[in-house]
């Protein structure tokens, strides 16, 4: 099999795998219920962003997915925007993919229906610290990051890195809030497990300290 088609049947595949792992719990949770559900989170993500950041993220999105189909189609008048950086990154990155999503399958459960694709308080919602939230207070950011990250690896893509980078740098921007938020919720309880936390990188500080 030709490489390159190689590595985009694998970009496509791990893909589809992340949608399926979402989609499920997506539906299990029920994040997904309604077109009203899905144009009330758009609301909030405005509000959340700003108009002018929102529309710069429409813009990016748009060549971000023309990226992605070009790249998938790999047409034969459509070369410049691949990265000539050696087959060996790729392989990286289907590693650096693969691993995540186990990853965010071990988050999902521990999370469970509190999930929520917007910066929401559900009722009844508990602050979770134990499993992958035991070090690190935003599991489901970190694994999204790295497995974005392989999916660069693999594509070596001009557009398809501009996209992602440009997703990450969106999703990043949201953790204060988020914080604030479990903040507003939860007070010292939440400020103790910041002390015994990191926000991305694990903490590894005994909870005695």
């Amino acid at each position: 099999m030709d490489m390159n088609l190689f590595f985009r049947i694998s970009f496509l595949s791990l893909w589809i795998s992340i949608g399926i792992v979402r989609g499920y719990y997506g539906r299990k949770t029920k994040t997904h219920d309604s077109i009203v559900g899905i144009s009330e989170k758009l609301k909030t993500a405005k509000n959340e962003v700003g108009q002018g950041l929102l529309i710069l993220t429409v813009i990016i999105t748009v060549i971000g997915v023309i990226g992605i189909i070009l790249y998938l189609l790999s047409p034969p008048w459509w070369t410049w925007t691949h990265l000539p950086l050696g087959e060996y990154i790729q392989w990286a990155g289907i590693v650096v993919s693969i691993i995540p999503i186990f990853y965010l399958v071990w988050v999902h459960r521990h999370l469970d229906n509190q999930w929520s694709i917007a910066l929401e308080i559900h009722e009844e919602h508990k602050l979770i610290t134990t499993g992958p939230y035991r070090r690190v207070r935003h599991p489901m950011y970190l694994g999204v990051f790295v497995y974005t990250i392989g999916l660069c690896l693999i594509s070596l893509d001009i557009l398809v890195i501009l996209f992602f980078v440009f997703t990450i740098w969106i999703n990043y921007r949201r953790i204060p809030s988020e914080e604030q938020m479990m903040i507003d919720q939860f007070g010292d309880e939440y400020l103790e497990y910041m002390k015994k936390s990191g926000r991305l990188i694990p903490s590894f500080r005994s909870d005695e300290d």
